[in-house]
């Protein structure tokens, strides 16, 4: 196990000049939502899901508390995997789970579920585990010394990040490295861009808990917002943007944080909202969050070049309302956990790859990116002939700046 300790490094020059922010001609999506029943027990009542993670297929993972007795009589949390627009599957137990069951947090492109099982007296120990498309099943050990190895995401390549001894970790293919967290103490990953970039907090999460970005052998820490002494990050896109909260614990406050390069930008909330968080950033730059406020109900926001949304207002009519969003993926999907809820974009041009409401540069680059290519990214091979070519380009040339 190798453990990276720089602190200060810089974020590397040829990332860090990605982290401009580009202006785009967006324009306000909306959303149609899709709810998974619940699971009819023989017994005694329905099961809601929960979802936790969703892949860029529109895949997604979760959990479900088990039927008694039929399921089990003992366990209480079943993790689950519904492939694209299909039916949830209860994935299987980890050998060594305890009457708390499992639960599964993030799935990658190829299907392969991460989560962690609860072990140890009264489940005390959670020990991350994959669950590979092949039915093949890996436990997480922890890093020396530790006895959790709880991940919190993986992106789509199957980079594991999360907590264990302590300090942040990446996982992939059984090697965990961990990030020394000096001059903090006990850090977490909690979250993991496409190109590895890696996010989380270390030091006292009440008193002067910082976010870092931390990417290759370098460690980026991330300020809070001018006035709020806690910054948190939870989320980043390839290209090295980071969203999370700054915060004050007492009385408990906190804002929406965008970090570009290293210097904190305080997102908008509506008006008469006072505190709220940014949970997640896809790599077209569009983000989701929530937010509260005296008399006010609380809302789930959508951020899109810089300006702020409340999700209810973007939903199609007849739409289900969208509960607690909990992750989003690169055609602009937002999983909503309770159900859970899956939303899409809609009154879009097959063109816009992105889910950013618009057809331009972003979208290309996806394209261009799977130019001639046997391994191409489904998106962009808009006409299902099974190659991305020239048919392809003229089709997203065609819809260029549509507004959605």
């Amino acid at each position: 196990m190798r453990t990276i300790s720089a602190p200060h490094a810089a974020f590397p020059v040829a990332v860090a000049a990605a982290l401009l922010l580009g202006t785009r001609s967006a324009a306000q999506c909306q959303y149609s939502v899709v709810q998974w029943s619940p699971w009819v027990c023989d017994w005694d009542g329905n099961r809601i899901y929960t979802g936790t993670g969703l892949n860029d297929l529109g895949a997604w993972c979760g959990y479900r508390s088990a039927c008694f007795p039929e399921e089990s009589q003992v366990l209480t949390w079943l993790p689950v995997y519904c492939p694209p627009g299909g039916i949830p599957q209860v994935l299987p137990m980890p050998p060594n789970a305890v009457e708390n069951g499992a639960q599964a947090v993030g799935v990658t492109a190829a299907g392969d579920v991460v989560g962690f099982s609860y072990q140890g007296t009264s489940g005390s120990v959670l020990r991350g585990c994959v669950w590979w498309h092949d039915g093949s099943f890996t436990e997480i050990e922890p890093a020396p010394g530790g006895t959790n190895s709880r991940p919190w995401a993986v992106n789509a390549s199957g980079l594991v990040v999360g907590g264990s001894a302590g300090d942040p970790y990446r996982w992939l293919n059984g090697v965990m490295e961990t990030m020394n967290p000096a001059p903090f103490t006990n850090g977490t990953a909690y979250g993991v861009s496409s190109s590895g970039v890696v996010v989380g907090s270390a030091g006292n999460p009440n008193v002067n808990a910082r976010a870092f970005r931390w990417y290759g052998d370098s460690i980026d820490w991330l300020e809070p917002v001018p006035g709020y002494p806690i910054s948190v990050a939870r989320g980043a896109n390839s290209s090295g943007h980071v969203v999370g909260y700054s915060k004050i614990d007492s009385p408990l406050v906190q804002w929406p944080t965008l970090w570009t390069a290293s210097e904190p930008i305080a997102l908008p909330m509506p008006a008469g909202y006072t505190t709220g968080a940014a949970g997640g950033i896809n790599d077209a730059g569009v983000i989701f969050g929530s937010a509260s406020g005296p008399g006010v109900p609380s809302a789930q926001l959508i951020w899109l070049d810089g300006e702020v949304y409340k999700l209810s207002d973007l939903l199609a009519p007849g739409s289900a309302t969208l509960g607690n969003v909990v992750d989003i993926n690169a055609s602009g999907q937002l999983l909503s956990g309770g159900g859970p809820k899956l939303g899409t974009p809609i009154g879009s041009s097959i063109a816009d790859l992105t889910g950013d409401c618009s057809v331009d540069g972003d979208d290309l680059g996806v394209l261009l990116a799977s130019w001639g290519s046997p391994d191409f990214d489904p998106r962009s091979d808009l006409n299902g002939d099974g190659v991305v070519d020239g048919f392809d380009l003229g089709t997203l040339l065609g819809e260029w700046t549509m507004t959605k």
